[in-house]
This record gives structure tokens, sequence and C-alpha cells, in this order.
């Protein structure tokens, strides 16, 4: 998803008196600038409650890095002088130069970028069960023979969870992204969300923002316009982007997600994608899913 950073401000929540407050016992949500972050840990089946509270400092110190080169970050790839990145900064290029989309911009990668962070961060320290959600990219760590279960919305304008997904270490997900219509960002497709499973959750996330793009099909019952008449400030201001889409037909449906199939299984031949699900309007297309059980309602 194409995300911007303006600022990293402390916000506080409601009901804590700091930037993160403890929802249950190893289960912390944290609010800070632009980051929305539900972090969970444990080991041995008790929970991390303190070290998921101590990752707060991997957030403020990953938003400060991004901050100070957030001019080139907003850039398209092919701008971005080579070796001027470092650090994270520089793994996010890496990421969007790995899609190879010349109209990527490394901030369509931030989300997946400070959940791998403080994922890696807290799986150093020991937990074998890692999960953080940053608004809805998802890092996962696991340690042999740990397991979890994921919910993800097939569509982002409906606000359900309505596909699970267990995942186990073996199966080598780190990441998983979703992009479309009614998410939290612009899109330039019409699907109403591609969720795409990765090494690693900056991957993820540029690549759920690339495929959902793929799914773009031209009809009269699209209506799209450029990014900057929305928001000036994006990073992608002068790229066409969907405002709105109508009841498509049967054939336009075929299409985006024939479409959005094709470029995924590009992009699996290259290492990048190890599982995805699709879905425009009533249809979904999945590939290589460990043992989804999904349930579509109709919009």
């Amino acid at each position: 998803m194409q995300h911007q950073i303006t600022h990293h401000d402390q916000l506080h929540t409601a009901n804590a008196p700091g930037p993160f407050r403890v929802l249950e016992d190893g289960k912390v949500y944290v609010d800070y600038g632009p980051v929305s972050m539900v972090i969970m840990a444990d080991k041995d089946g008790l929970p991390l409650t303190e070290l998921c509270c101590q990752a707060f400092a991997v957030i403020e110190e990953g938003l400060k890095e991004l901050t100070s080169s957030l001019d080139l970050l907003r850039l398209y790839p092919g701008q971005i002088p080579l070796r001027i990145l470092t650090g994270l900064p520089a793994q996010m290029l890496e990421a969007v130069l790995a899609v190879e989309e010349p109209t990527l911009t490394p901030m369509a990668t931030v989300a997946g970028a400070m959940a791998d962070l403080v994922a890696d961060w807290l799986f150093a320290r020991g937990a074998q069960r890692v999960s953080v959600n940053n608004g809805g990219d998802v890092a996962i760590r696991l340690a042999p023979g740990q397991k979890l279960n994921l919910g993800i919305m097939s569509s982002l304008a409906a606000g359900q969870v309505d596909v699970v997904v267990p995942i186990k270490a073996e199966d080598g997900i780190g990441g998983v992204a979703t992009s479309g219509l009614g998410g939290r960002s612009f899109t330039r497709g019409i699907a109403q969300g591609v969720s795409v499973f990765s090494s690693r959750c900056i991957l993820a996330d540029a690549l759920a923002t690339h495929l959902a793009n793929t799914s773009y099909v031209p009809s009269p019952r699209v209506l799209t316009a450029k990014a900057g008449v929305f928001d000036p400030q994006s990073d992608i201001r002068d790229l066409e982007v969907v405002a709105a889409v109508d009841r498509l037909t049967r054939r336009e449906v075929r299409q985006a997600l024939a479409q959005v199939e094709q470029e995924a299984f590009r992009q699996k031949h290259k290492g990048n994608l190890l599982a995805m699900t699709a879905r425009v309007q009533d249809h979904m297309i999945q590939i290589n899913m460990p043992g989804a059980k999904t349930e579509i309602q109709n919009q």
C-alpha cells in the first residue's frame, strides 16, 4: 500500500497516558504518529507482555530513520541515486526493486518495513511466536514447531475478516499484506482486496500494492483521477488512481483476476511470492493458500 509519513509526534490513546496500552497478556497496541500497531509475542506458551511494551523504542527509532530519508523514499526507484540509502530505507528500496515495477515508490513498503523491524527485534530476544500487525500488514515470526491462525479481509471496504489461514513455521511465511479498494491508501486497480504471503512483510507490502494495481481494467464503470487531486502531497500524485467502481460485467471481473493471477505467478517464479488471494467483487482466486477457510459475503 502507498503510505505516507509526515511526522512522528507522539499520539495518546484514550485509555492510556502514553503511546501504547496493554490489550491483554502478550498483546500490546501502539498508537504513535503514522503507526497503528498491535504487537503479540509469546514463548513456551507464556505471554511476553513486557517485551512487547519495550518494542516501542524500536518503533520510535525506526520512524526517525525513515523520516531522515523521507524525500528520497517518496521518489520512484529510478530517481534514487545508487547506494545513497542505508539501513531500513535501503531495505525498502530493495523490496520495490525486487518487484520490478518502476512506479512503485519505497513508501509502498513502509508499513511492512516497520512491522518487520519490530518482529525481528522480538524474535531475536527469544520470542517463539510473534505477530506484528501494522494497520493490516502483518509480520510473522515462528520458531520451529510453532503455528498461528491469521484472519484476513478479502474485501477491505467490507471490513470483515472472512479468510482464516493456518500458518506453520515450516511454511516460511514471514509477512502478509493486503491492498485494494477501500483501504487506507490509494490503489490503481479495481480489486476489493489482494493479500500476499511472502518471506518478509516488507516484500509482501510491495507485492500487495503492485498486484492490486494490476487488477485495473478500462471500463465506463470505473472512475479514476490523479492521486494529486485527492492528496497533493502523495508520492504518486501524478498517477491515475481508482476513485470508485460500479458493478462490473462478468467479463471485466474475469479479466481483472486473470491479470492479477498472471503477475502473481511471475512473482512466484521470481521467488518473491509464496501465496496469494485476490477478490474482485463477488469472485476470488487463490494461489498456494495453506489450508485457507473462506466465507464470501456478497456486497
